[in-house]
Order: C-alpha cells, then structure tokens, then sequence
C-alpha cells in the first residue's frame, strides 16, 4: 500500500479587506470554494469515505471509512489528526497532519486514544458511517504526573453479524474504550446505518432499507437520564419513517449540522447516481429536500455528506463528502466545498 500524506493546498477565495491596523491581520474572513476541492493527498487509490469530525477548524480528529487497508477489501474506520487552518496575516490556508509544531499538540494527544476505539471496532467486515461524540475530558496517572484525554462516544455501523447494525463504544469510565455494544432500539433484520443526533440531543437519525429500498427513520432518544442511559437501555423504542424526507427511492447517509439535514439520494430529478440533498428544520418539520446543485453534484455518485462550520474565519459553510467522479485518484475520494449558512434552494 502506498504511502499517504496528509497534506494538502486548499481553493480558497479571500477578503481582500483591510481591517484596522492595530489588529495586526491583513484578511479578516475567507470563503470557502464553492467549487468542489479534491482533498489529494488525504485520499488513497481505493474507496475513501463516510468522515466525521466533532470540529473542523484549527486542531481535530477525522475519522473515516476506507478499504485502503486491504488493498480494496473490507472498510476500516481510519483515524488521522488534521490541522484546518487560514492565516489571516497572508492569506494561507493550509490543511493537513498536525505537524510538531503546531499549537494544537495537545488536541493531538488528547484525542489519541481513538486508536484505542478503532482497535476494538475494526474487523475483517465492513465497518460504515462513524459519528464521534466529545463528551469532555478526564485524566489518568503517568510517570511524571497526570495526563489528560478526550471522552467519546463513537457510534458506526458494522456487518459482521451479515447486516448492519449501528453500535457504539466509549472510553468514558476510563482511558480505555468498552467492547462495542449494540443500540438495540435502532436495529432491525435488515441494514441500519448512519447515525445522527438533532442538535437538541432530542431525535436519533439513521437510514435503513427495512422497508426494501434506504429511507431516513428516526427514534424519539428524549429522557431523565443521560445519553449513555439511552443507547443501553434496553426499552423498546418507536421508530418512524421520516415521510417528509423519504422517497420511493434510496436516500441514505443522513448527517445533522444545526438545523440542517443533508444526505444522498438517488431519487428522480438529479445529475445522475446518487446526489447530495439537504433540508431545513421549520416550524417543528423538515422542509422538503432541494438538491445542492450542478455545481456539487454530477453524473457520478455523491455520498456521506457532513457539514461543519468555521464561524469566526470564513463567510460560508463547510461541507466534507465522497464522490467517485472523474479526476480523483480512483473509487471514492473525499471533497470539500463551501455552502451558504442559509440555502435558497437554487440548483444553478
């Protein structure tokens, strides 16, 4: 297998606006490319898809799916420390592995027990559509004294067992994370994949073709206890079909940023295979699904969008997703683009 660095040159447009002198900036804000960028040298000749991230911006964890570790076999959750950042004294942006020294080494180290988790969730199945959860901090003891590490909760979805179930493991009793456990509530016969939380912590979404093709369902998680309490509570759930998202087609790989939902669909009337899509939380429903347009979407399949935001560097959003157009490197690469903090349903 080839070696992979994780350093890339980003398309960013910059505000050439000059801000008071005695702030020391040159560029005050950017915008992201609004034309789909490549993430190069992140990507491998093999499938490489299904990221999250808690943040995006400075310092932070990126975890993804892709089969580069057998050669074009079975999907592995990857893990990789990436530094995001614009500078706004020259207009740079730079993406890529935490270099030594960066600012952000203790992030680095925080997060680096999510080693530990791929180590208990990785088989020799597929494993699809991870979601990490910070849940703050702890310590343990060291040689020297004390050391601090992130919590997770990381949910995905594995087939070990001939379908896909969404689990999820931990570390929050310990720097160590628990076996994976089963959310029974959500799963059925059929696949289950993709989990995502509403902002309020309310509603779990996830796809399932449960009833034949992929719909987008969703389980009321709303309780006096915490979150952990949910997922291992074993309490029948109701699980609903979203018809307000739904098709008589496939529509999978629901993410949710804020009060947006986006996710792909291979419903009629796109560019072709399955396109990204998204959808706007309003007076207590989903608005009926727009499609981000030609500008993100092509003939070729678009997939696992997740969008973050960079509030107090750039004017738009960020949205990371995989694409097995043309130009990339082969199979599935990842993309990112800019999209506006307020969609006007526009398909130019």
């Amino acid at each position: 297998m080839k070696k992979i660095y994780l350093v890339f040159t980003a398309t960013i447009l910059f505000s050439c606006d000059l801000i008071p002198f005695h702030q020391g900036y040159k560029y005050n804000t950017g915008t992201i490319s609004e034309i789909p960028v490549n993430l190069r040298d992140i990507n491998s000749e093999f499938d490489d898809y299904n990221s999250t991230s808690p943040i995006l911006g400075g310092t932070a964890p990126l975890c993804f799916s892709s089969n580069r570790n057998s050669s074009g076999g079975n999907f592995d959750i990857i893990y990789k420390s990436l530094d995001v950042v614009m500078h706004k004294s020259d207009g740079q942006f730079y993406v890529g592995e935490t270099k030594s020294n960066s600012g952000g080494l203790d992030i680095v180290l925080a997060s680096s027990n999510l080693l530990g988790a791929l180590h208990k969730i990785n088989t020799t199945s597929d494993e699809l559509g991870p979601y990490l959860i910070p849940v703050g901090n702890g310590v343990r003891p060291i040689a020297t004294g004390w050391e601090q590490f992130q919590n997770y909760i990381f949910l995905y979805a594995g087939n070990k067992l001939g379908n896909f179930d969404i689990q999820f493991t931990h570390n929050l009793n310990s720097s160590t994370y628990i076996d994976p456990v089963s959310i029974d509530f959500l799963n059925s016969a059929k696949d289950d994949l993709y989990p995502t939380i509403t902002a309020d912590s309310s509603y779990i979404y996830f796809c399932s073709n449960r009833d034949q093709n992929f719909d987008i369902f969703k389980a009321n998680i709303s309780s006096s206890g915490s979150f952990l309490d949910v997922l291992t509570n074993k309490a029948v759930r109701e699980v609903t079909k979203d018809a307000d998202l739904s098709s008589d087609y496939d529509d999978k790989c629901p993410f949710i940023f804020e009060n947006m939902m986006v996710f792909a669909s291979n419903r009629p009337g796109g560019f072709g295979g399955f396109d990204l899509y998204y959808s706007l939380f309003e007076k207590g429903k989903w608005s009926a699904p727009v499609n981000f347009g030609r500008k993100i979407n092509t003939g070729a399949d678009e997939y696992r969008p997740i969008v973050k935001s960079y509030r107090m560097e750039f004017t738009n959003n960020f949205m990371l997703f995989s694409s097995n157009r043309s130009g990339g490197k082969g199979g599935f690469d990842l993309y990112y683009v800019g999209i506006p903090r307020t969609q006007n349903n526009s398909r130019d």
